[in-house]
């Protein structure tokens, strides 16, 4: 046997060996890429491995604000207030949802921020079927009037922790039940004062109802609120507060489509809590004297008009009234609100608008703290996703 062709036999022994070990090494599995989801509109995609849909989606925001300064019980502005200031938020939502026996079986995280670094989660909850549980906007009344304003007069717009069900009898007829934590609104004068300086602890949640309908037209709502008032003081009887309201949003459409008219109004005894008006500075929920408790009212009505010039391109124009009752006529007021807002969306996710709000408070005669009125504008930027 000559030099070749050992070398030859060698390199066939050796390719022969390779081959053997390379069937015995572990064969790897395809890929499993993401798959589109399309049964609960754009934007979901399976879970490799899962039958659930996950769809990611949130914003970024930033607005420059600048106000005249008034604030509580200032009928000016004075050097200490900020008159002028950048702001910026960031919003993620999880959204994962899949068919079970049972129904759709959904659930929802949202985690805010803002640029001071409060991070915090926002709402957290599950639903399968009708029911509901976990924080989330409590079942409440017509909250929309506008993009950055207009807010204030309405009934529901507030994130508790909640359980409950929501029933369909078919042609848009929807009806809410269920049952919350109960949401107290303490006098801040400037001590931090806790809940259980006011109130004793929660002995029963609170009750949460709406009936609503859709219809091509547009929506209506009813629905209300009910508490137990428990005073920190045993010698004060309980009390039962509530908030309800009635409100609806109607498609003007033979205006220009995406136009729509709102109007809502509410009323509250003890539960300030629940409503948007719900200054600390001033308002509580009852005025108490030695053993006798009061509940404080608490009534406002709203309405909007939002004109679609096209797609891209609308206005916002709102105003609002409410009065607040203080039994020991320390804070009576009455107040109302006007505001303007023009958006606009040069490119698709993304929107410009600009506003302005004026703020008129007036105190009775009986009470300490001073009238204002306030103006404020803003500049907002969000890019959704």
């Amino acid at each position: 046997m000559n030099i070749k062709s050992l070398i030859l036999g060698s390199a066939a022994a050796l390719v022969a060996g390779g081959a053997a070990q390379a069937a015995d090494l572990p064969v790897a599995e395809p890929v499993d890429y993401v798959k589109v989801c399309d049964a609960y509109g754009a934007g979901y995609f399976f879970l490799p491995g899962t039958d659930t849909c996950l769809k990611i989606s949130g914003y970024v925001r930033t607005e420059a604000r600048f106000s005249d300064g008034a604030s509580h019980g200032v009928a000016g502005s004075t050097r200490t207030n900020d008159k002028f200031n950048l702001w910026a938020r960031g919003q993620v939502n999880f959204d994962a949802k899949e068919e079970t026996e049972l129904g759709t079986l959904a659930s929802r995280v949202r985690i805010e921020g803002e640029h001071n670094g409060d991070i915090k989660i926002a709402k957290a909850w599950l639903s399968l079927g009708g029911f509901y549980a976990g924080y989330l906007s409590s079942g409440g009344i017509v909250d929309y009037v506008g993009d950055m304003y207009g807010g204030d007069y309405d009934l529901g717009d507030l994130d508790v922790a909640q359980m409950g069900y929501n029933m369909a009898f078919g042609n848009g007829v929807t009806a809410t039940l269920g049952i919350a934590n109960t949401q107290h609104l303490i006098l801040d004068d400037g001590t931090s004062p806790k809940v259980s300086d006011f109130y004793a602890g929660q002995a029963l949640p609170t009750l949460v109802a709406r009936l609503k309908v859709d219809q091509a037209w547009g929506s209506v709502s009813v629905g209300g609120i009910v508490s137990q008032a428990r005073y920190a003081n045993a010698d004060i009887d309980n009390d039962v507060a509530y908030s309800v309201a009635a409100g609806g949003i109607f498609n003007l459409d033979m205006l220009s489509a995406g136009s729509n008219f709102a109007l809502n109004g509410f009323y509250t005894k003890g539960a300030m809590a629940w409503n948007g008006i719900n200054d600390d500075k001033v308002m509580r929920d009852a005025t108490i004297a030695g053993t006798d408790a009061d509940l404080n009212e608490l009534y406002g009505v709203s309405a909007s008009l939002k004109y679609a010039f096209a797609d891209n391109l609308w206005t916002v124009i709102s105003g609002g009234y409410a009065e607040y009752d203080d039994q020991g006529a320390a804070n009576d007021f009455d107040q109302w609100t006007a505001s303007a807002e023009l958006s606009y969306k040069p490119v698709k996710n993304l929107k410009v608008i600009a506003g302005v709000q004026y703020t008129d408070r007036d105190f009775e005669t009986a009470s300490t703290t001073a009238d204002y009125d306030s103006w404020e504008g803003k500049l907002r930027l969000q890019r959704d996703f």
